[in-house]
């Protein structure tokens, strides 16, 4: 079994478990080792009136 960045992407890792390709263990094993970067986070402010095109009366 070969694991690498690919099998751990959030979007298909569930399927490579089930192929047999990775194992749950392996994934959260990946997760874990995952560098803490949430101090790099960037917060947006999203205004719904300007994101609908709609305004209040």
């Amino acid at each position: 079994m070969q694991d690498n960045e690919e099998f751990f992407d959030v979007r298909v890792y569930k399927r490579y478990i089930k192929e047999g390709l990775t194992t749950q263990k392996n994934y959260e094993k990946h997760i874990k080792s995952l560098p803490d970067v949430s101090d790099k986070a960037t917060f947006l402010i999203v205004d719904e009136e300007e994101e609908t095109g709609e305004q209040e009366e």
